[in-house]
């Protein structure tokens, strides 16, 4: 693939970063801000959504894009953790302030103007996320900043406080299911300027906000942090990427979808090249369910006996346009096909620049095919299968969507998949779904709360990885790592217990953790005091480093037992320095054999042998240093 130069092909890049608050309660009423985990609920409802009117007398397309899917809606809800506010049947309470002094950490940490008098908005929403049909967010600060290694700053448009959407459970008959155990919990929205020209500045930037935030006191689950990524190119527009999991994610999908943006400009020059234009495409559709009832494709002729339809549509001009490949292994065609999926819900569709036999059809159904749809040579037919109603719908949004290639790049939302492509997820949504909210009243900032706030905020997180790196020669990933995992605090309580070591502690709390985990461990069963119980065992002794895994491990299957009973149970008792040089003097005169053979190099057998009976009860690098001086004499003493 040709190297891109993102300057010349003009790339904008900018992030939305939507991320959790760990305030006691929930924003606008006083339920518990918690996931009730997979407990089944206590009751659902069912409700049905409709468009409505903007404030500027308008329909938001993607809300409309929404309503046509036509799924039906139903929540699950919990009598301990929702109230009648989730279910929409009373008006907000008053903000959270715990909640929003947290966002004014974040705000003043991004170098932002705080706003003085905060508006509540209603930010419509039809998937069914909100009973209510609308978020209520607000506007917190504007004008910020984050800084990046090489200095440059990323501006920061918006950071908005506002509440978490229903968590969606599953999809079954047509109908989506949300828990409100979500709903109403506290979020930051921080929207950046498209400052950002490079796929790795990009993925810079969210990692730069990521560890920011998890400095503060939001929430450090999975799940807690979303972050979408907007793209635009030269020719093209602004693509928002949904659902970008991981920071590595993050060059690629850009890389991506810089490719389709070329393409799909591409496409547009060569239709206006080709001479076809939006007016002459000339959409006839048929009804061919009973020209094909005998054709010799399984599938179609088994839905048509279904009493499923199948249409044909012509379109003139287009002949090999569904099948030209925007990038590698994705054709027009699949862009379609990715849109009449997510909205009417049909999967897939077949045009004429496929090879037809694949499908089943034999020549003679292809031919009849041919002679019924194809105008002239240069026409291009689209199959539909389905219910009457889905086709329907289905053939509208192909309708549309070819208009769309004679103006290049549609603005959508799509979801970012594995493969570092993406599909469409709705229309971009626009300023017709924002409206104030008549139900809140103003929330006002104060001077004297901002300032009490600025005095108190935490060092920036870089700067603290840099610091410790330099100072406990660790490396700079592994501080990382320590701050998503929520950890940082427990180190610092663990190093001034055991400072000599703290390589060992990092060891403990993040590989031997997750090697646990894999074993099948509930590693969750071992509580902060756990690790500092233990290490003062190591420290004062009592264990060696080698017993750190075991002890882990049976507190994780037992968590009633405390660090000293799980010493007890796994019979570790410390050994003095002289003991250990006794029982090393019994192993050496033991192996006489070997260490007259090997001589010096009988330290790895022998350290095997001792440490067979003293592991966990004295620190390894002790017993080798006895070994090594014990085994030199012994040398000596056979001259």
């Amino acid at each position: 693939m040709k190297k891109l130069d993102y300057h010349e092909i003009g790339l904008k890049c900018g992030l939305e970063i939507h991320q959790q608050l760990d305030s006691k309660t929930k924003l606008f009423c006083r339920c518990p801000n918690e996931l009730q985990g997979t407990r089944d609920p206590d009751f659902t409802l069912k409700r049905t959504m409709r468009p409505v009117l903007g404030e500027m007398g308008t329909y938001d397309e993607a809300m409309l894009t929404e309503y046509q899917k036509g799924k039906g809606i139903v929540y699950e809800c919990y009598n301990d953790a929702i109230c009648t506010y989730e279910m929409d049947e009373t008006p907000p309470f008053l903000c959270s302030g715990e909640a929003k002094k947290i966002a004014l950490e974040i705000a003043l940490l991004l170098n932002s103007n705080i706003i003085e008098e905060m508006h509540v908005c209603r930010k419509n929403y039809l998937d069914g996320s909100v009973p209510c049909g609308f978020q209520r967010t607000m506007i917190l600060a504007t004008s910020g900043y984050v800084e990046l290694e090489n200095g440059k700053k990323i501006g920061i448009e918006l950071i908005c406080l506002e509440e978490d959407a229903a968590r969606k459970i599953k999809i079954e008959n047509d109908t989506n299911f949300y828990r409100l155990d979500r709903l109403g919990i506290p979020l930051v929205e921080i929207t950046t300027k498209p400052d950002i020209n490079h796929p790795t500045e990009c993925r810079e930037c969210a990692e730069r906000l990521g560890l920011l935030l998890w400095s503060t006191k939001v929430k450090k689950i999975l799940g807690s942090i979303r972050q979408d990524v907007n793209v635009s190119i030269a020719g093209g527009t602004r693509i928002e990427i949904k659902g970008v999991q991981k920071l590595d994610w993050i060059p690629v999908l850009i890389n991506q979808e810089i490719l389709r943006q070329q393409g799909l400009i591409e496409l547009k020059k060569s239709l206006q090249k080709n001479g076809v234009i939006e007016e002459g495409i000339h959409k006839k559709v048929i009804d061919l369910s009973k020209i094909m009832v005998k054709t010799k494709s399984t599938f179609i002729a088994k839905g048509i006996k279904e009493g499923k339809k199948l249409y044909g549509i012509n379109f003139r001009g287009f002949k090999g346009v569904f099948g030209r490949q925007l990038m590698k292994d994705y054709r027009f065609g699949t862009e379609v096909s990715s849109k009449v999926t997510s909205i009417s819900g049909l999967k897939g569709l077949i045009h004429s620049d496929e090879d037809l036999h694949k499908y089943g059809f034999s020549d003679q159904d292809i031919q009849a095919l041919r002679n019924t749809l194809l105008s002239k040579e240069d026409d291009c037919f689209v199959l539909v299968l389905g219910k009457k109603n889905e086709v329907e719908k289905a053939i509208d949004v192909i309708f549309n969507r070819v208009k769309q290639a004679f103006k290049g790049v549609p603005p959508e939302t799509r979801r970012a998949l594995e493969d570092g492509k993406t599909e469409f997820l709705r229309e971009l949504h626009g300023g017709a779904r924002l409206y104030p909210d008549t139900d809140s009243q103003a929330i006002f900032n104060n001077d004297e709360e901002i300032r009490k706030i600025k005095n108190k905020l935490p060092p920036y997180p870089w700067d603290v990885i840099k610091q410790y790196s330099k100072q406990f020669d660790i490396e700079e990933r592994l501080i990382k790592e320590l701050i998503y995992s929520d950890l940082l605090d427990l180190f610092n309580e663990l190093i001034k217990i055991y400072p000599d070591n703290p390589t060992l502690i990092i060891t403990t709390l993040l590989e031997t953790t997750t090697a646990l985990r894999r074993d099948g461990k509930q590693i969750e069963n071992i509580l902060n005091k756990d690790f500092i119980d233990m290490f003062t065992l190591l420290k004062n002794g009592e264990i060696g480093k080698e017993a750190i895994e075991d002890m882990m491990g049976l507190k994780a299957d037992s968590p009633e037992l405390s660090m000293e009973q799980v010493k007890e149970k796994l019979n570790i008792e410390s050994i003095s320095e002289e003991e250990l040089k006794k029982l090393v003097i019994k192993i050496i005169n033991k192996n006489k054999k070997i260490v007259k053979e090997k001589g010096i190099n009988a330290k790895g057998p022998l350290m095997g042998d001792v440490m067979k009976e003293v592991r966990g009860k004295i620190d390894g690098k002790i017993v080798f240093e006895i070994l090594n001086t014990e085994l030199q004499n012994k040398l000596e003493e056979l001259k």
